[in-house]
């Protein structure tokens, strides 16, 4: 057998593809809201009692603000998908009452129409990566290793 042929990977079929990448950043997202969660308690452990208030160490403000951006990110991408998609469905549901389609019709869109929501997704990860290695510092400058 070829060796070049050999090596080389059955590729399954682009839906296949699809569903891949779909699983992913439906893990990746859930992960994220973990992940954030997790980053508010962290702070709030290290929060100071101040009479009736509460304060956070200066040093974690960024961490939580960042954070906090990352969860609404989270937030609007999942709000411009189901927007988007909605008036997409009813667009072809409209063209379906019309008979101008069937149920069974191939449908094509643009694949930029996920872009806006791709940026989203993207800048969530970016914020929290941020918020975590901020957190990974303060740690760093607070704890005594022994």
């Amino acid at each position: 057998m070829d060796p070049v042929r050999k090596s080389k990977l059955s590729m399954p079929i682009l839906e296949k593809f699809r569903q891949y990448h779909y699983d992913a950043t439906v893990k990746v997202s859930e992960n994220t809201r973990t992940l954030a969660l997790s980053a508010i308690a962290i702070v709030w452990l290290f929060k100071r009692e101040n009479g009736s208030a509460y304060e956070i160490p200066e040093s974690l403000l960024l961490p939580l603000m960042l954070v906090l951006v990352a969860m609404s990110l989270d937030f609007f991408q999942y709000v411009y998908r189901s927007f988007v998609w909605h008036i997409l469905f009813r667009v072809q549901e409209r063209k379906l009452e019309r008979k101008e389609i069937t149920e069974q019709s191939e449908l094509y869109i643009s694949s930029w129409i996920n872009f806006p929501g791709y940026v989203l997704f993207y800048m969530k990860i970016f914020c929290l990566i941020l918020a975590y290695f901020k957190l990974l510092e303060y740690f760093s400058h607070i704890v005594k290793w022994v």
